[in-house]
């Protein structure tokens, strides 16, 4: 099994990114925009409907969202190189990107709310793209089909009598605990805070880029 011998550290990881997520998602989708910005699934869908009802501005604006989440996504690339987890990996300066994007969204939302989830859409990117991999096994963290996939999978697999990686079936349901937990934060927050709810996820962002820098020169004195 894979997941045999799965980090503490990537369960952690995994559980703070995808709540991470979930508080800027229901975010954007909160402050009356209804627009995702952690997956993009949704706005192909309203892509495909606003070409068919001529609706040019509309169709401008998701082409944005999901050239800017595909931005982040390039990124992530450039900086990490692959995918694979491992934490000699430099992880600190994409999560320093995602928080320094999600403070420029916050910062213009004011001004023109639309264009300002673009950088939020472009931090998404950044995270979905961080964790690729692990031993062979694809993570997501801005989005739950796959994981909702992945979990349906081994329930059937063992109704047949294959034995569940539980490890594995740990770090999904870890990760849709983070993701609802972040999106119940998120819509609290916002009731109180309004539009500077935006600032909990940049402050986790930069909190587990902290984080992450302690533990890389800590393992590398």
């Amino acid at each position: 099994m894979v997941f045999q011998q799965l980090p503490l550290w990537i369960r952690g990881a995994a559980f703070l990114l995808a709540m991470n997520a979930g508080m800027v998602n229901l975010l954007a989708l909160t402050i009356g925009l209804h627009q995702s910005i952690s997956h993009m699934t949704g706005n192909m869908s309203f892509l495909a409907i606003a070409l068919q009802e001529g609706n040019w501005n509309k169709m401008l604006y998701l082409l944005l969202v999901m050239a800017c989440f595909m931005l982040g996504t390039f990124y992530s690339g450039f900086i990490l190189g692959k995918g694979t987890v491992r934490l000699s990996r430099r992880y600190g300066t994409p999560l320093v990107l995602v928080g320094i994007f999600i403070l420029l969204c916050w910062w213009f939302l004011r001004f023109y709310p639309h264009y300002a989830l673009l950088w939020a859409a472009s931090a998404m990117g950044i995270q979905n793209a961080m964790i690729s991999h692990y031993r062979g096994t694809i993570i997501r963290t801005t989005h739950l089909t796959g994981v909702l996939t992945d979990i349906g999978l081994a329930l059937g697999y063992r109704a047949r009598g294959i034995a569940l990686d539980r490890r594995r079936m740990t770090l999904h349901l870890l990760i849709i605990f983070g993701f609802a937990v972040g999106g119940s934060c998120a819509i609290s927050a916002y009731h109180m805070m309004g539009l500077n709810a935006f600032l909990l996820p940049v402050a986790l962002s930069f909190f587990l880029s902290s984080l992450y820098w302690i533990a890389y020169f800590k393992g590398h004195r």
